[in-house]
């Protein structure tokens, strides 16, 4: 049972070594924004996405983590928090909303090159775990209830050479 779990975990992104722990106290690259098209759609923290909140979308980042998000081509910071994955272009490190974007005046150009610094890490769960549950269908062939596998899954943010 554990080889099926681990690969399904690994691969859905629900465990890595360390995920509390951030890699580098700073990143630099390009960061981008985006807005409308997304406004009142649900991020990937399971948040609203409102466009006019300082907020952004990181790749590893966990989600409530504060960055100071400054412009590496001229003057401005911003401090947002981390609420969605991404930005999927691969030369870019952060998508920011639209407030944060225009904050640092890059809403006309669309991408600004940055750099990031860590403020703030969010707190860690006293039972520092989570659950997850997930369904899929075993057979095709019939739609009813029964054909369905539900997995509960539980898993502890601890080091392997920890336990």
């Amino acid at each position: 049972m554990r080889r099926v779990i681990f690969p399904v975990a690994c691969f859905c992104g629900l465990w890595t070594a360390g995920a509390q722990s951030v890699q580098q106290p700073s990143e630099s690259g390009i960061a981008s924004w985006y807005g409308a098209p997304y406004h009142g759609q649900r991020s990937a923290s399971g948040e609203i996405y409102d466009q006019e909140k300082l907020t952004a979308a990181h790749r590893t980042l966990p989600f409530g983590t504060r960055v100071r998000v400054r412009r590496l081509d001229g003057d401005g910071s911003v401090v947002v928090r981390i609420n969605d994955r991404g930005p999927f272009v691969k030369s870019r490190i952060i998508d920011l909303s639209h407030a944060a974007a225009a904050r640092l005046g890059i809403t006309g150009g669309g991408v600004a090159p940055v750099t990031l610094e860590l403020v703030e890490t969010p707190p860690v769960d006293q039972q520092n775990r989570f659950s997850v549950t997930s369904t899929r269908k075993v057979d095709r062939g019939r739609a009813s209830p029964s054909n369905r596998v539900v997995k509960h899954l539980t898993v502890l943010d601890t080091p392997l050479a920890a336990q």
